[in-house]
C-alpha cells in the first residue's frame, strides 16, 4: 500500500471549508476574520493543477456557499452581517471562472434532479419556483407550501451520493465492529499517552488512517495524524497537525476516492495519494 503526498494548499487564510465538485475540483474556501474577507480557490485533484486562488466576489466577507453542482458554484449573501439568514443567487462556473448568472429576487432551496428550488419573499408570504440553474431562468411557480418543499428537500439529500468518500469514525476498544487488528495497532500508538476528545479513524483498502489530541502541557494539545499499512504494520506517514493547541479539532481528515486530504493548523490542506 501506497501513501504518496501529492499537492498541499495554503494561502495564509484559516480553511473554512472543503468541497469537491462532481469533476473531482477541490474547491477551498478560506477567511480572515480580522480584514473581513474571504477567498475561494480551487485545484484540479486529478492533476493537481490549480485552476484559480483567491478569488473575490463583490462582497468580500459576507458570502458564502449554498451548492456545487456540475461544476457551478452557487453562491448566496447573508440578509445582514452576523445574521444567518441567506439572500440572493450567484452561479459562478468553474470552468470558465465567469458568473452565469446572478440574482436578488430570489434564495437558494435546494438542487433536485437538475432543478434548482428557490423562495421569493414577497408582502403577503413565501411564493416557490423551480428555476433553471444553469441560467437563473423561471420554469414554474409551485404551488405548495415550505412543509412539503423540506420533505422533498430531505429526499434529495438522502439521495445525494457519498459512495467515494470515507468519513472519520469514533474509536472505541469495546466496538465489537473494529477488527482487532485495527484495535492493536492503534492502541500500540496511543498507549502511555493522555488524550483529549476522540480518536478518530478511517480505513480504506488496506489503510488504516488516524489521529488523535495527546496532551502536552496543562492548557495545550498536539493532533497527531498517522497511516498505517494494515497488511505489515509498517508506519507510511505520520505527522502533526496541531502543534500546542487549546483545543481538540475533530475531523481533521477525510478520504475520497483514492485521495486523502488532511487539514493541518487550519491553514493548510495536504492532498494524498493512496493505491
Amino acid at each position: 500500500m501506497n501513501f504518496i503526498p501529492y499537492f498541499k494548499f495554503s494561502d495564509g487564510n484559516q480553511i473554512w471549508r472543503l468541497l469537491i465538485s462532481g469533476s473531482d475540483k477541490l474547491i477551498v474556501e478560506t477567511r480572515n476574520t480580522a480584514k473581513k474577507e474571504v477567498f475561494f480557490s480551487c485545484i484540479d485533484l486529478e492533476s493537481g493543477e490549480e485552476l484559480f486562488k483567491d478569488l473575490q466576489l463583490e462582497e468580500k466577507y459576507w458570502i458564502g456557499i449554498e451548492k456545487i453542482h456540475d461544476d457551478i458554484i452557487f453562491f448566496h449573501r447573508f440578509v445582514k452581517p452576523d445574521m444567518p439568514g441567506h439572500r440572493e443567487i450567484i452561479a459562478f462556473d468553474i470552468n470558465s471562472q465567469k458568473i452565469l448568472w446572478q440574482t436578488n429576487e430570489f434564495t437558494f432551496l435546494f438542487i433536485y434532479n437538475d432543478k434548482l428550488y428557490a423562495s421569493k419573499e414577497l408582502f403577503e408570504g413565501n411564493k416557490f419556483f423551480i428555476l433553471d440553474y444553469k441560467t437563473g431562468a423561471v420554469i414554474d411557480e409551485l404551488d405548495t407550501d415550505m412543509n412539503e418543499l423540506n420533505s422533498l428537500k430531505n429526499i434529495a439529500e438522502q439521495e445525494t451520493d457519498y459512495g467515494n468518500y470515507v468519513f472519520t469514525e469514533k474509536f472505541e476498544n469495546d466496538n465489537p465492529h473494529i477488527p482487532e487488528k485495527i484495535k492493536n495497532y492503534i492502541n500500540k500508538e496511543t498507549e502511555g499517552k493522555i488524550f483529549v476528545g476522540n480518536i478518530e479513524f478511517a480505513g480504506i483498502e488496506k489503510l488504516l488512517l488516524f489521529n488523535f489530541h495527546e496532551r502536552t502541557g496543562e492548557d495545550k494539545l498536539t493532533n497527531k495524524f498517522y497511516a498505517i499499512d494494515t497488511d505489515s504494520g509498517e508506519t507510511l506517514f505520520s505527522d502533526i497537525l496541531n502543534l500546542n493547541t487549546n483545543a481538540y479539532a475533530p475531523d481533521s481528515f477525510f478520504c475520497y476516492k483514492n485521495f486523502v486530504l488532511v487539514l493541518k493548523e487550519k491553514k493548510e490542506v495536504a492532498v494524498f495519494k493512496t493505491g
